[in-house]
């Protein structure tokens, strides 16, 4: 495959028609078929100087890139001489219809995309097999130079379905082929009035082909989602694509001038073209017109007239050929509804491949085009356009409104701007309806159509960050899950039935956040009432990580860690220490095992500057030392263990003067750490005995596994037999299901002591044992050293590839965690 060429060039799409059903009858003879046609068309690609473009995943077909128009025409008639003569053992010849179209292309990482792309697919899809078409603008560069044996028909305008612009179509006649067809498969085949799109359909693929499969199974579709993202392009285009099964027509019926339920039946009369009697029924003359009618209506923005709902339900019941798309911001909850749930485009990606494939990046160069014509994205703009596409949720129109900045910012200023103010996200662009001008007049449309009640619960809901259950929506809104059903089928909330949650579009979370705050009131006893839940939340994993099941813990931490983050700054910013001492511990546990340790060292300061060290509040003074030694931990996994451990000497003699002997313990404990990497094993030992001592007398066997195992450590330098002993005993508390973090550490100091006894297999099997272990609760620090240990005893074993490839593995993770001491060593 040569490089792809850049600037105008001619695209040569093709396609087998009636494939799938030949799969199906013949799949080891269209295996030898398909060979043969991918031979045929890349031989003649290659006579033409043509540049195959890698498969994008539609089966059959091909797509060829040219530089030169002529080329593209020869290639197309010698495709389908060679088809013609192939001798196929199919149960029916293999018949490709086959279309050229010139423009100018968008090339990014080895791809094509953009307009000219989609026009030459669906100028592709209205031939038949056999036929070659092409553009006019491919016609015009080579009527004067066509190849031998070559004619061209002129078949007129034909609206294509991607509802742009009609095109002139022209046909390509080959001397020696049939050259007679059935009409194109265009928009004229069918009555419709689909209204003219000004933009190409982009995004949005996946549900396309979700709705048209959905829709051959039921007869009444509604296209649910919050206003903007793009339900009204996606319903047009489902039609467009579905034209051709209704015979009598595909109808566009545009609700929004409408006032009154009442209009409604004149208003569909008038779409179809119809003049309804004034002296008879307007639903039962409608009724009947239909009744025999094989059609597709497609009510756009049904929500303002929803006590209408009735009268689709009656043209239903009474044509039974009819079906019927709806869009809409609530159900119509009527019999027979299927309802399509809109969430925003597609904003995750792993590489840069992976972001020019995503359909809120397409659609944002698209839009970002509209505005400049010369616009193209670096790969380093993807970070700032990520930051843009995940603020607005991937909500097409806020990516319409950025993109509409980009002849005047950069993108990371776009980003900056939209993070100050929604107002930034607003079009002066005429002919776009008041509704859609805006993000907030978006939302402001939204907002009208609640009650006072549903405004001020869907406020409260606006504290969660990072989505919410049920229960916390109940406790901390007073939301039921009727009202959360309500509020959901009005697209103002997205419910998750898998994993029981609901969350909020960004944009519309801040918009309900800001009407919050002019309540301070309602404001102050949310906040209140969600700092309570997720401090109980958080104070409950801290009795799994403790008692019970170490997994779960983590779960329910790391789900709503957005919102106990935000219940801990609260309950510091609001003077609730008591509150803020149930997430310490929690937190220390899921930043430790996740390797978060910058964020760590973050969070925990944030109780040093909220609160005093000295304030002559027990509980103001526990916490701010608790988070103090919780914030030493990391500091001194982040290469300082000197300051880290003096951090946590300072907590730890704060702290034994409070009743708070779990905080204590969990002071010296970080202490016992900053020593081992200072190597004071006489200070470590001494340490580590009075945390066990104090856990002991408050009866916690669980708090005092951690200590002995530094206290194994401590004596590891003179007597392996006595730390031996104390980790059996450590091991030996942890009979509990669902415990890892100690058990792992534990299972690490028997390998450092076989190690030291010169038994380097048994230390692999420990810390082979080990590394599967971290993999279950993703221990990434641990999972780090035993690495690094398992590298030394396969050096020790004599295997220097093995230890070769797990040193690097650690070293890796080492630097992705920014444990400096690690790294060094």
């Amino acid at each position: 495959m040569g490089d792809l060429p850049d600037g105008v060039v001619t695209f040569l799409f093709t396609d087998v028609e009636g494939s799938t059903r030949l799969w199906e009858e013949a799949p080891d003879s269209m295996m030898e078929a398909l060979r043969q046609h991918d031979e045929a068309i890349e031989g003649a690609a290659e006579d033409h100087e043509g540049v195959p473009v890698r498969p994008r995943g539609e089966g059959d077909s091909r797509f060829v890139v040219f530089t030169g128009a002529s080329d593209a025409v020869a290639a197309a008639a010698e495709i389908q001489r060679l088809l013609a003569a192939i001798g196929w053992a199919t149960p029916r010849p293999l018949l490709v219809r086959l279309a050229l179209h010139t423009g100018t292309a968008d090339l990014q990482l080895g791809d094509y995309y953009g307009s000219a792309v989609n026009r030459a697919a669906r100028l592709r899809a209205i031939a038949h097999g056999g036929q070659s078409v092409m553009s006019a603008s491919t016609w015009e560069l080579v009527q004067d130079d066509l190849p031998p044996g070559v004619t061209v028909r002129d078949m007129g305008e034909h609206g294509l379905k991607d509802l742009t612009r009609p095109e002139h179509v022209y046909q390509i006649d080959i001397v020696g082929l049939p050259d007679s067809f059935p009409p194109l498969a265009s928009l004229e085949a069918v009555p419709n009035n689909l209204p003219i799109q000004l933009t190409d359909f982009v995004g949005r693929q996946v549900e396309l082909e979700d709705a048209k499969r959905t829709l051959a199974e039921i007869r009444l579709l509604t296209i649910l989602a919050p206003g903007g993202a793009g339900k009204t392009r996606l319903a047009i285009q489902v039609g467009a694509d579905l034209s051709g099964d209704f015979a009598d027509g595909v109808f566009f019926v545009d609700l929004a001038p409408i006032s009154a339920p009442a209009d409604i039946i004149q208003t569909v009369a008038e779409s179809i073209g119809i003049a309804l009697s004034t002296d008879e029924d307007l639903q039962a003359q409608l009724v009947a017109y239909l009744a025999a009618k094989t059609q597709l209506l497609v009510f756009d923005n049904f929500e303002h007239v929803a006590e209408g709902a009735d009268i689709v339900a009656e043209l239903l019941k009474g044509a039974p050929l009819v079906k019927v798309i709806a869009t809409s911001r609530s159900k119509l909850n009527i019999k027979g509804e299927t309802v399509m749930t809109l969430a925003g485009l597609e904003i995750d990606w792993d590489t840069a491949e992976e972001a020019f494939l995503a359909s809120s990046v397409r659609l944002f160069i698209d839009a970002s085009k509209r505005t400049d014509a010369s616009f193209t994205l670096a790969v380093d703009e993807l970070e700032p356009l990520g930051r843009i596409l995940e603020m607005v949720g991937g909500m097409p129109l806020g990516i319409e409104l950025a993109a509409a900045w980009v002849d005047i910012l950069p993108i990371g200023e776009i980003a900056t701007e939209i993070a100050k103010s929604l107002d930034f996200l607003e079009s002066e662009v005429g002919g776009v309806p008041d509704r859609h001008r805006s993000v907030r007049a978006v939302f402001d449309y939204s907002w009208t159509m609640l009650s006072e009640d549903e405004r001020r619960m869907f406020s409260a809901l606006s504290v969660f960050r990072g989505g919410f259950t049920r229960k916390a929506a109940e406790a901390v809104a007073g939301a039921s899950i009727r009202n959360l059903a309500n509020l959901a089928s009005k697209s103002l909330l997205i419910p998750d039935l898998d994993s029981g949650r609901y969350s909020i579009h960004e944009l519309l979370r801040q918009y309900a956040e800001a009407a919050l705050h002019e309540d301070k009131e309602l404001w102050d006893a949310t906040m209140e009432a969600h700092a309570h839940f997720y401090a109980n939340l958080t104070a409950r994993a801290e009795e799994l990580i403790t008692l019970s099941d170490q997994k779960q813990a983590l779960r329910i931490v790391e789900d709503d860690l957005d919102n106990i983050r935000r219940a801990w700054r609260s309950s510091l910013e609001s003077g609730n220490p008591a509150a803020a001492r149930k997430f310490v511990f929690a937190l220390w546990f899921l930043h430790e095992i996740r390797g978060w340790h910058q964020a760590a060292v973050s969070l925990f300061g944030e109780a040093s500057e909220a609160l005093e060290a000295d304030s002559g509040d027990d509980a103001t003074e526990i916490v701010h030392a608790a988070a103090a030694a919780m914030q030493a931990w990391f500091v001194i996994l982040l290469g300082q263990p000197d300051v880290g451990t003096e951090q946590a000497t300072d907590a730890v003699a704060k702290l034994a003067v409070h009743s708070d002997s779990f905080a204590h313990v969990l002071a010296i404990f970080t202490q016992c750490a900053g020593l081992i990497y200072l190597s004071l094993w006489e200070e470590l030992r001494v340490a580590s005995t009075e945390a066990v001592r104090i856990a002991d007398e408050a009866g916690n066997a669980w708090l005092a596994v951690g200590p002995k195992t530094f206290l194994a450590f401590s004596e590891l330098q003179l007597d392996t037999d006595g730390a031996a002993r104390l980790l059996d005993d450590g091991e030996a508390a942890l009979s509990r299901h669902g415990e890892y973090r100690a058990r792992i550490w534990i299972l690490m100091a028997k390998a450092r002591i076989a190690l030291m006894e010169n038994r380097p297999l048994d230390a692999i099997d420990l810390l082979d044992d080990v590394v599967e272990r971290s993999k279950e609760i993703r221990y990434r620090r641990v999972r780090q050293l035993a690495l690094q240990y398992l590298g030394d005893a396969q050096v020790a074993e004599g295997d220097l590839e093995a230890a070769d490839a797990v040193l690097l593995e650690s070293l890796a993770m080492s630097e992705e965690m920014g444990q400096v001491l690690e790294t060094a060593g």
